[in-house]
């Protein structure tokens, strides 16, 4: 699974739009419209990794936070 598709499940399972992940990311929310448009797009930018785990790491923290039997 390459980063974009990562992104994209994070998007998905966490139901987040791109104005949050800019947000959580501290990037431009075009930043967020070019990493997720198709690879063949003339516009398309590469998801960086560090981006990936930076966003897991918030979403871990963010979802451990809000759950009662961590507590």
């Amino acid at each position: 699974m390459n980063n974009r598709e990562r992104l994209i499940e994070l998007i998905s399972s966490h139901d987040l739009d791109r104005r949050e992940i800019a947000e959580l990311l501290k990037v431009k929310r075009a930043t967020i419209d070019h990493w997720l448009l198709p690879g063949e797009s003339s516009n398309h930018e590469d998801v960086p990794e560090m981006a990936i785990e930076l966003l897991e790491l918030k979403l871990r923290d963010r979802t451990s936070s809000s759950d009662p039997e961590l507590e």
